[in-house]
Protein backbone atom coordinates (compact mmCIF):
# COMPACT_ATOMS: atom_id res chain seq x y z
CA UNK A 1 0.00 0.00 0.00
CA UNK A 2 1.56 3.27 -1.08
CA UNK A 3 0.91 6.44 0.93
CA UNK A 4 -1.23 8.95 -0.86
CA UNK A 5 -0.15 12.53 -1.33
CA UNK A 6 -2.39 15.09 0.34
CA UNK A 7 -0.94 18.40 -0.80
CA UNK A 8 -0.29 20.26 -4.00
CA UNK A 9 2.76 19.21 -6.01
CA UNK A 10 5.90 20.81 -4.67
CA UNK A 11 4.20 21.77 -1.41
CA UNK A 12 3.86 20.01 1.91
CA UNK A 13 1.46 20.55 4.76
CA UNK A 14 2.81 22.12 7.96
CA UNK A 15 4.32 19.42 10.13
CA UNK A 16 4.31 16.84 7.31
CA UNK A 17 7.06 15.82 4.95
CA UNK A 18 6.85 13.59 1.94
CA UNK A 19 7.62 9.89 2.62
CA UNK A 20 11.13 8.82 1.60
CA UNK A 21 11.73 8.22 -2.08
CA UNK A 22 14.31 6.18 -3.94
CA UNK A 23 16.21 7.63 -6.90
CA UNK A 24 13.54 6.08 -9.15
CA UNK A 25 10.82 7.99 -7.28
CA UNK A 26 9.28 4.93 -5.67
CA UNK A 27 8.55 4.76 -1.95
CA UNK A 28 11.14 2.74 -0.08
CA UNK A 29 9.41 0.48 2.43
CA UNK A 30 10.54 0.75 6.03
CA UNK A 31 8.15 -1.95 7.27
CA UNK A 32 6.38 -4.67 5.28
CA UNK A 33 3.89 -7.15 6.78
CA UNK A 34 2.53 -9.83 4.46
CA UNK A 35 -0.16 -12.29 5.55
CA UNK A 36 0.83 -12.03 9.21
CA UNK A 37 -0.97 -14.22 11.74
CA UNK A 38 -0.38 -14.33 15.49
CA UNK A 39 -1.96 -16.08 18.45
CA UNK A 40 -2.06 -15.68 22.22
CA UNK A 41 -2.70 -19.26 23.28
CA UNK A 42 -5.91 -20.24 21.49
CA UNK A 43 -6.82 -16.63 20.64
CA UNK A 44 -6.15 -15.64 17.04
CA UNK A 45 -5.06 -12.01 17.57
CA UNK A 46 -3.78 -11.11 14.08
CA UNK A 47 -5.49 -12.44 10.96
CA UNK A 48 -3.74 -12.23 7.59
CA UNK A 49 -2.47 -8.69 8.14
CA UNK A 50 -0.93 -6.91 5.15
CA UNK A 51 0.60 -3.47 5.69
CA UNK A 52 3.46 -1.49 4.15
CA UNK A 53 4.93 1.63 5.75
CA UNK A 54 7.15 3.82 3.58
CA UNK A 55 10.31 5.44 4.88
CA UNK A 56 9.43 8.78 6.43
CA UNK A 57 5.75 7.92 6.68
CA UNK A 58 3.66 8.36 9.83
CA UNK A 59 0.95 5.77 10.32
CA UNK A 60 -1.58 5.80 13.15
CA UNK A 61 -3.21 2.49 14.08
CA UNK A 62 -6.54 2.64 15.89
CA UNK A 63 -9.41 0.39 16.88
CA UNK A 64 -11.24 -0.88 19.94
CA UNK A 65 -9.54 -2.64 22.83
CA UNK A 66 -8.59 -6.19 21.82
CA UNK A 67 -8.58 -5.42 18.09
CA UNK A 68 -4.92 -6.46 17.73
CA UNK A 69 -3.33 -3.04 17.26
CA UNK A 70 -0.76 -3.37 20.07
CA UNK A 71 0.06 -6.91 18.98
CA UNK A 72 0.68 -5.57 15.48
CA UNK A 73 3.45 -3.21 16.53
CA UNK A 74 4.90 -5.69 19.05
CA UNK A 75 5.29 -8.14 16.18
CA UNK A 76 7.22 -5.56 14.16
CA UNK A 77 10.13 -5.64 16.60
CA UNK A 78 9.71 -9.27 17.65
CA UNK A 79 8.34 -8.73 21.16
CA UNK A 80 5.41 -10.90 20.06
CA UNK A 81 6.19 -13.76 17.64
CA UNK A 82 4.14 -14.12 14.49
CA UNK A 83 3.40 -17.70 13.54
CA UNK A 84 2.80 -17.29 9.82
CA UNK A 85 3.33 -14.71 7.14
CA UNK A 86 6.37 -12.45 6.94
CA UNK A 87 7.63 -9.21 8.48
CA UNK A 88 10.54 -7.18 7.12
CA UNK A 89 12.02 -4.01 8.62
CA UNK A 90 14.36 -1.92 6.47
CA UNK A 91 14.74 -4.94 4.22
CA UNK A 92 15.59 -7.39 7.03
CA UNK A 93 13.16 -10.28 7.27
CA UNK A 94 12.27 -11.15 10.84
CA UNK A 95 12.94 -14.89 10.68
CA UNK A 96 15.54 -15.85 13.28
CA UNK A 97 17.65 -14.73 16.28
CA UNK A 98 20.25 -12.88 14.18
CA UNK A 99 17.55 -11.05 12.24
CA UNK A 100 15.70 -10.25 15.48
CA UNK A 101 18.80 -8.59 16.92
CA UNK A 102 19.38 -6.63 13.70
CA UNK A 103 15.76 -5.46 13.55
CA UNK A 104 15.69 -4.38 17.19
CA UNK A 105 18.79 -2.29 16.55
CA UNK A 106 16.79 -0.40 13.90
CA UNK A 107 13.50 0.00 15.76
CA UNK A 108 12.74 2.25 18.72
CA UNK A 109 9.81 1.31 20.96
CA UNK A 110 7.93 3.58 23.36
CA UNK A 111 5.53 1.84 25.75
CA UNK A 112 2.54 3.20 27.60
CA UNK A 113 4.18 2.33 30.95
CA UNK A 114 7.54 4.05 30.24
CA UNK A 115 9.69 0.96 31.12
CA UNK A 116 12.48 3.07 32.62
CA UNK A 117 14.96 1.55 35.07
CA UNK A 118 14.05 3.17 38.41
CA UNK A 119 17.51 2.74 39.98
CA UNK A 120 19.27 4.59 37.13
CA UNK A 121 19.35 8.30 36.40
CA UNK A 122 17.74 9.69 33.26
CA UNK A 123 21.17 9.96 31.63
CA UNK A 124 22.03 6.37 32.58
CA UNK A 125 18.71 5.14 31.18
CA UNK A 126 19.46 6.87 27.90
CA UNK A 127 23.07 5.71 27.56
CA UNK A 128 22.56 2.06 28.49
CA UNK A 129 21.63 0.92 24.97
CA UNK A 130 24.17 3.02 23.05
CA UNK A 131 27.03 1.82 25.30
CA UNK A 132 26.14 -1.86 25.59
CA UNK A 133 24.39 -2.51 22.27
CA UNK A 134 25.81 0.05 19.85
CA UNK A 135 29.23 -0.02 21.58
CA UNK A 136 29.58 3.75 21.69
CA UNK A 137 32.17 5.29 23.98
CA UNK A 138 30.51 6.54 27.14
CA UNK A 139 31.37 10.18 26.41
CA UNK A 140 29.83 9.88 22.94
CA UNK A 141 26.74 8.16 24.35
CA UNK A 142 26.30 10.86 27.00
CA UNK A 143 26.62 13.63 24.41
CA UNK A 144 24.00 11.90 22.26
CA UNK A 145 21.69 11.47 25.26
CA UNK A 146 22.00 15.11 26.27
CA UNK A 147 21.24 16.13 22.70
CA UNK A 148 17.98 14.16 22.67
CA UNK A 149 17.01 15.25 26.18
CA UNK A 150 17.40 18.84 25.00
CA UNK A 151 15.38 18.01 21.89
CA UNK A 152 12.60 16.70 24.18
CA UNK A 153 12.91 19.87 26.34
CA UNK A 154 14.11 18.16 29.52
CA UNK A 155 17.91 18.67 29.52
CA UNK A 156 17.83 19.67 33.19
CA UNK A 157 16.53 16.22 34.18
CA UNK A 158 19.65 14.29 33.13
CA UNK A 159 20.71 13.54 36.71
CA UNK A 160 17.21 12.90 38.09
CA UNK A 161 15.74 9.48 38.70
CA UNK A 162 12.41 8.40 37.18
CA UNK A 163 10.62 8.61 40.54
CA UNK A 164 11.38 12.34 40.64
CA UNK A 165 9.71 13.03 37.29
CA UNK A 166 6.12 13.63 36.25
CA UNK A 167 4.44 11.09 33.99
CA UNK A 168 4.86 13.35 30.98
CA UNK A 169 8.54 13.82 31.73
CA UNK A 170 9.05 10.07 32.09
CA UNK A 171 7.45 9.46 28.71
CA UNK A 172 9.66 12.09 27.11
CA UNK A 173 12.68 10.36 28.66
CA UNK A 174 11.43 7.09 27.16
CA UNK A 175 11.25 8.76 23.74
CA UNK A 176 14.74 10.23 24.18
CA UNK A 177 16.07 6.82 25.20
CA UNK A 178 14.64 5.24 22.06
CA UNK A 179 16.09 8.02 19.88
CA UNK A 180 19.55 7.42 21.37
CA UNK A 181 19.61 4.11 19.48
CA UNK A 182 19.22 6.18 16.27
CA UNK A 183 16.40 3.97 14.96
CA UNK A 184 15.09 3.84 11.42
CA UNK A 185 11.54 3.31 12.72
CA UNK A 186 9.80 4.47 15.90
CA UNK A 187 6.91 2.47 17.35
CA UNK A 188 4.53 3.95 19.94
CA UNK A 189 2.11 1.77 21.91
CA UNK A 190 -0.56 4.13 23.28
CA UNK A 191 2.11 6.46 24.71
CA UNK A 192 -0.37 8.79 26.44
CA UNK A 193 -2.83 6.26 27.89
CA UNK A 194 -1.09 6.10 31.31
CA UNK A 195 -0.80 9.87 31.67
CA UNK A 196 -2.94 12.34 33.56
CA UNK A 197 -4.91 14.53 31.12
CA UNK A 198 -2.80 17.62 31.78
CA UNK A 199 0.36 15.70 30.80
CA UNK A 200 -0.93 14.29 27.53
CA UNK A 201 -0.38 17.42 25.45
CA UNK A 202 3.31 17.74 26.32
CA UNK A 203 4.00 14.19 25.10
CA UNK A 204 1.93 14.67 21.96
CA UNK A 205 3.83 17.89 21.19
CA UNK A 206 7.12 15.98 21.52
CA UNK A 207 5.80 13.41 19.06
CA UNK A 208 4.67 16.13 16.66
CA UNK A 209 8.19 17.56 16.70
CA UNK A 210 9.58 14.10 16.00
CA UNK A 211 7.17 13.65 13.08
CA UNK A 212 8.27 16.99 11.62
CA UNK A 213 11.85 15.68 11.51
CA UNK A 214 10.77 13.00 9.00
CA UNK A 215 11.04 10.00 11.34
CA UNK A 216 9.17 6.87 10.24
CA UNK A 217 6.50 6.32 12.89
CA UNK A 218 3.86 3.70 13.61
CA UNK A 219 1.70 4.82 16.50
CA UNK A 220 -1.15 3.07 18.28
CA UNK A 221 -3.27 5.80 19.83
CA UNK A 222 -6.79 6.96 20.62
CA UNK A 223 -5.75 10.59 20.20
CA UNK A 224 -7.56 11.40 16.97
CA UNK A 225 -6.56 15.07 17.09
CA UNK A 226 -2.92 14.00 17.06
CA UNK A 227 -3.64 11.53 14.24
CA UNK A 228 -5.27 14.21 12.13
CA UNK A 229 -2.38 16.58 12.73
CA UNK A 230 0.51 14.19 12.10
CA UNK A 231 -0.45 10.97 10.32
CA UNK A 232 -0.07 10.33 6.60
CA UNK A 233 -2.42 7.37 6.82
CA UNK A 234 -4.86 5.85 9.30
CA UNK A 235 -5.09 2.09 9.81
CA UNK A 236 -8.20 0.72 11.52
CA UNK A 237 -8.21 -2.75 13.07
CA UNK A 238 -11.09 -4.93 14.22
CA UNK A 239 -10.92 -8.49 15.57
CA UNK A 240 -7.32 -8.92 14.45
CA UNK A 241 -7.85 -7.67 10.92
CA UNK A 242 -7.02 -4.46 9.10
CA UNK A 243 -10.46 -3.29 8.01
CA UNK A 244 -9.59 0.11 6.56
CA UNK A 245 -6.48 1.97 5.46
CA UNK A 246 -6.91 5.51 4.19
CA UNK A 247 -5.02 8.77 3.76
CA UNK A 248 -5.72 10.91 6.79
CA UNK A 249 -7.79 13.57 5.03
CA UNK A 250 -9.96 10.95 3.32
CA UNK A 251 -10.43 9.03 6.56
CA UNK A 252 -11.70 12.03 8.48
CA UNK A 253 -13.82 13.19 5.56
CA UNK A 254 -15.66 9.91 5.18
CA UNK A 255 -14.60 6.66 6.88
CA UNK A 256 -16.06 3.64 5.10
CA UNK A 257 -16.02 0.77 7.59
CA UNK A 258 -18.45 0.72 10.57
CA UNK A 259 -15.53 0.27 12.97
CA UNK A 260 -13.83 3.34 11.48
CA UNK A 261 -16.99 5.37 11.98
CA UNK A 262 -17.17 4.16 15.58
CA UNK A 263 -13.56 5.33 16.15
CA UNK A 264 -14.68 8.83 15.16
CA UNK A 265 -17.92 8.63 17.13
CA UNK A 266 -20.05 8.62 13.97
CA UNK A 267 -23.29 6.74 13.52
CA UNK A 268 -23.25 3.72 11.17
CA UNK A 269 -24.51 4.26 7.63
Amino acid sequence: MNPSAKSEPGKSEPGKSEPGKSEMGKSEPAVVLSGVNAWYGDTHVLRDVDLTVARGERVVVCGSSGSGKSTLIRCINGLQPHLSGSIAVTGIRLDGPAALEAVRARVGMVFQSFELFPHLTVLENCTLGPVHVRRLARAEAEALARHHLARLRIPEKADARPADLSGGQRQRVAIARALCMEPAVMLFDEPTSALDPEMVEEVLEAMVDLARSGMTMVCVTHEMGFARRVADRIVVMDQGQVVEVAPTDAFFAGPRHPRSRAVLGLAPV
